[in-house]
């Protein structure tokens, strides 16, 4: 089966040194990711691909968003370093390697909408944004001009998580415990920003925008009923109030605006989970994913579960060519 992985992730060379000598990032983040050299040295990675027949990554940064890494006078930089990168990479291998989401400086919108329009005009694939620029929400009315550039270019966007060990999830504590910020953390997230899209009125003001939602969804498709059921009832059990949540303005019910997004199979093999997402998005809104290299085996891990996961689902032989390459040809533009 021919496969397109959408989600992986890389930090081109030049990207990654500017990285390492940026103030605190080496004894921090940078330690963890020299840790793992699949994400940033190319011939290790290149030795993972090649394990695999008939295998193309798309490439886009790893973590941190480039908001953290720098301030809004610096991050366009680094977004343009991180860019040109992954298409020169795109550009020498592309038998590996079958297009890249790009990275924008989402501390600076108006820099963030120009290099998203010069990205595409140089043949990006899409756009990989996080769920939270420094604590403000992606839905924030200050971004829309980043996603008006995708639609009009007609080019998807990826929503991965961003939440950190520094957002505790209890209001008793200073920060985030056993790395729940990440395990359950990063889901959470997910699926609130999902929620601010739809009930802020985001989706209606965007129509036909293409959202790939990282690690199938979130929890969308798991609490499809307590979605269903409980914002039937939005309002009617509480006293406090919130304004901004009406849900006579929605157009359509509000488990349909949650269909619209597409979602991948980054959930680290779980059968179960794919076969979950795939029920409530359907076989054309679901895409192959590994979330390669962050696994104990730097990628082969995750890569290897996915494909085994799949196989093991009794799919029909179209669908499963819809997940594993024909889904990613038709949304990233690939020849």
């Amino acid at each position: 089966m021919r496969t397109i992985d959408a989600v992986t992730h890389f930090f081109p060379k030049r990207l990654f040194d500017r990285m390492m000598a940026a103030p605190g990032f080496a004894q921090d983040i940078g330690k963890r990711m020299r840790g793992v050299p699949s994400v940033w040295d190319l011939d290790v990675r290149m030795k993972v691909v090649e394990r695999f027949a008939d295998y193309r990554q798309i490439l886009s940064l790893g973590l941190p968003p480039l908001d953290i890494l720098a301030g809004p006078d610096a991050a366009p930089d680094y977004a343009r370093l991180g860019n040109d990168g992954l298409a020169e990479l795109c550009q020498r291998h592309p038998d590996r390697f079958a297009g890249y989401l790009a990275a924008l400086p989402m501390n600076a919108p108006d820099a963030a909408a120009k290099e998203a329009e010069r990205v595409f005009k140089d043949g990006a694939n899409g756009l990989q944004l996080h769920t939270n620029v420094n604590g403000v929400s992606l839905a924030d009315p200050k971004f829309y001009g980043v996603f008006e550039v995708a639609r009009a270019f007609d080019k998807p966007i990826l929503l991965h998580p961003a939440r950190r060990a520094d957002m505790p999830d209890l209001p008793g504590e200073r920060m985030s415990r056993y790395e729940i910020w990440a395990i359950f953390g990063w889901p959470y997230e997910t699926t609130v920003i999902m929620t601010h899209m739809v009930f802020s009125g985001f989706l209606d003001r965007l129509p036909g925008l293409k959202l790939l939602v990282h690690h199938m969804g979130a929890m969308v498709p798991f609490f499809e009923s307590r979605i269903r059921h409980g914002w039937a009832e939005l309002g009617t059990r509480t006293s406090s109030g919130d304004p901004a949540v009406v849900p006579q303005k929605l157009t359509k019910p509000v488990l349909n605006y949650f269909r619209d997004f597409y979602a991948d199979t980054a959930l680290a093999g779980s059968k179960a989970g794919i076969a979950c997402g795939l029920d409530f998005f359907g076989a054309d809104k679901v895409l192959f994913a590994s979330d390669c290299p962050f696994d104990a085996q730097g990628g082969l891990l995750y890569i290897r579960e996915t494909i085994d996961a799949l196989a093991a689902l009794p799919l029909p032989q179209e669908t499963a060519e819809k997940i594993c390459h024909a889904n990613a040809e038709r949304l990233f533009g690939l020849k």
